[in-house]
């Protein structure tokens, strides 16, 4: 759908309270994928695992958690794309 410019002006606060957990984000159709901030790893998620695993109420929203990669310090932290808006957004 491309970016739309209602959007343009979301903080991150906006985003999280317009989807706030992993079953809102499901239900919107949002993806995340887990980042690190120090090697250049990149891992796909699956919603429905993370709500099976964590329940529909869990927030990934200022979340992080240690890289699997061997040898690196660095942590982990989600992104989410928003096919709505066209945005990936730094949860």
């Amino acid at each position: 759908m491309g970016h739309n410019p209602k959007y343009r002006f979301w903080t991150r606060e906006n985003w999280a309270g317009y989807a706030p957990t992993v079953g809102d984000m499901e239900r919107k159709g949002w993806t995340l994928t887990l980042h690190c901030r120090v090697c250049p790893l990149e891992i796909g998620t699956s919603l429905p695992r993370i709500i099976a695993a964590r329940g529909r109420t869990w927030s990934p929203w200022g979340k992080s958690a240690a890289c699997p990669r061997l040898n690196c310090v660095g942590r982990m932290r989600a992104r989410a794309y928003d096919p709505r808006s066209g945005f990936k957004i730094d949860v």
